[in-house]
């Protein structure tokens, strides 16, 4: 609508979501300038018809297997946006893992949620994630949505260790993660009961 976007590929691998994409292109008058393909993930898409992926409203888990399943991705002419509904730290440490930096993360909200969107590119350079990247990535401790984001992984964190010391496993680990993240998001211990 912009013109900021000469064309577009927009892929589902369900024909209905896709069909509501091209009742929502109608309705805005960009149809004509938006190929849509029914496919697994990129399977479908060209390399040449985008420069710009965004793969969003799925989970981590998902996104990393379209990501590594599009060889043609792994170019630093390629920018990922990417939007994890779940399991974000398996997406940051496979991205890292493979060749692809995240150059930047923002936390977004919807109503009373809080997601993560990342821009990551190809560079070659594997990497480890350190548990509090692979739980926080490059969010920034000053943004008061990045803080709604810490406080939702803490919970998550605290629930995980409630289930380790109820198994009485070895909560150190997770223990340390946690008072990590809380030092450096400024987020404070969640009272006993008011788990998830």
């Amino acid at each position: 609508l912009n013109g900021r976007v000469s064309a577009a590929a927009a892929s589902d691998i369900r024909e209905g979501p896709l069909e509501s994409a091209r009742r929502t292109a109608d309705r805005y008058g960009t149809a004509d300038r938006i190929r849509f393909v029914l496919c697994d993930g990129l399977s479908g898409i060209r390399k040449e018809e985008a420069e710009d992926i965004v793969i969003a409203g799925m989970g981590g888990e998902l996104i990393l297997r379209i990501v590594l399943e599009a060889g043609w991705l792994c170019s630093p002419e390629k920018r990922l946006i990417l939007q994890p509904m779940t399991m974000a730290p398996v997406l940051r440490k496979g991205l890292l893992e493979n060749g692809f930096s995240i150059l930047e993360e923002r936390a977004a909200e919807e109503g009373e949620r809080v997601y993560t969107v990342l821009h990551a590119q190809y560079t070659g350079e594997r990497k480890e994630a350190s548990p509090l990247f692979a739980y926080m990535g490059a969010l920034s401790p000053e943004d008061p949505a990045s803080r709604r984001y810490a406080e939702r992984v803490c919970r998550d964190l605290e629930n995980r260790l409630y289930g380790v010391q109820s198994e009485n496993g070895d909560p150190g680990e997770l223990e340390s993660l946690l008072a990590e993240i809380r030092k450096q998001y400024g987020v404070g211990a969640a009272r006993r009961g008011l788990r998830g």
